[in-house]
């Protein structure tokens, strides 16, 4: 047997590293949201000193792999007992505390919660952890990242790196799917695979691995469901479409979300051929409730953006006429109340990117404890 080859065993119990945590406090390099209470004034500048490192805030950073960089040291690695244990304080204790917050302390939310959720697939990776044990972290970290690019929406562009963000979940993806390759009854493996399949819309050889899945997951509720709303994309049967959507739970639609846009700018496309006629009345109405947007309004600002004319009688239908339909592309994402909002409920953030089933989270979070 080769030892040399052996993967690293992590031995810290810690968020971050001691080396490191001490490292990032003298080079001023710590996060605010890993200082000690008491170090940022009000106006949030920092001190004339450096601030200190509050040890249970210090989560470990993501570092690029360099020429003669050490990654493997088990002291610097986090076994993956204290991985979920990151995973559930960054998206309990930062994310949902500043998701009602202004725009400036949710980018840096983002920012922090996204780079320390690459560090710790980064420690997967290196102690080379699948099963069980790495479903479950990295069924949280994809959690975050298919929810947030709703959530920080409107944030600016320098704030929020789209491709940069979908290169992560397609990665995490890709390692999630090696752990349940590894050990096959995991808890939530048909939830992901129909994630995969919403968030990878139309993709023919994400739709050709999802067939050859085991019964049992690939006959779930979630993965049918998943493989529905696909048929209807390819079919371009739209209306179908949009049933299923409104089936689907709250962190289905969010893996779902980046599509909507395009989706119904083709709606739109497909309703101005088919009801193409200056004498034509289509309720503006029945456009809202087919195209699953919050509320006339907004089915009215879609239609004369792309210079469609409202019926003059009344205001409350809109004409389809083909040649004056503006092809300017899919609307910006916006805020969803019937497809997220509603569904969400009461939940908070953190339990939707965790698993709403309230079953599942308390399971999870035993067996978490049971391992301190």
């Amino acid at each position: 047997m080769n030892l040399s080859r052996a993967s690293p065993v992590g031995q810290c119990l810690d968020m971050c590293p001691f080396k490191e945590r001490k490292q990032r406090e003298q080079q001023g390099r710590l996060h605010k949201y890993e200082i000690l209470d008491g170090q940022w004034t009000g106006r949030g500048q920092r001190l004339k000193r450096l601030p200190l490192a509050d040890p249970a805030k210090t989560v470990k950073e993501y570092s690029r792999p360099a020429a003669g960089k050490e990654l493997s040291s088990p002291r610097d690695l986090r076994p993956s007992s204290v991985l979920l244990k990151t995973v559930q304080y960054l998206l309990f204790e930062v994310w949902d505390r500043v998701i009602d917050s202004d725009s400036v302390s949710l980018a840096e939310a983002y920012s922090f919660v996204f780079d320390r959720l690459r560090a710790v697939r980064q420690d997967l990776t290196v102690q080379r952890i699948r099963g069980h044990s790495g479903a479950l972290v990295l069924e949280g970290s994809l959690g975050f990242l298919l929810c947030s690019p709703y959530l920080v929406r409107e944030l600016p562009l320098g704030s929020y790196d789209e491709v940069l963000h979908a290169n992560q979940v397609r990665e995490s993806f890709a390692e999630l799917m090696e752990c349940y390759r590894t050990e096959p009854k995991c808890q939530r493996e048909a939830e992901f695979q129909a994630l995969l399949l919403l968030y990878d819309l139309g993709n023919m050889d994400t739709l050709n691995r999802a067939l050859k899945l085991p019964r049992g997951v690939v006959d779930s509720p979630q993965v049918l469901i998943a493989l529905a709303v696909n048929r209807a994309h390819l079919e371009g049967n739209w209306t179908r479409l949009f049933r299923l959507l409104r089936r689907l739970d709250c962190l289905q639609t969010c893996a779902f979300y980046r599509h909507l846009p395009k989706i119904r700018d083709r709606a739109l496309r497909i309703l101005t051929h088919a009801y193409n006629s200056r004498n034509c009345r289509f309720p503006l109405d029945l456009l809202a409730y087919l195209l699953v947007v919050d509320n006339i309004e907004v089915a009215r600002q879609m239609c004369i953006r792309r210079g469609l004319s409202l019926a003059p009688e009344d205001q409350q239908s809109i004409i389809f006429y083909k040649t004056s339909f503006k092809d300017l592309g899919p609307e910006g994402p916006g805020k969803e109340g019937h497809l997220v909002e509603r569904k969400k409920g009461d939940f908070t953030w953190a339990e939707i990117m965790l698993g709403e089933d309230e079953g599942e989270f308390a399971r999870s979070s035993k067996q978490l404890k049971s391992l301190y």
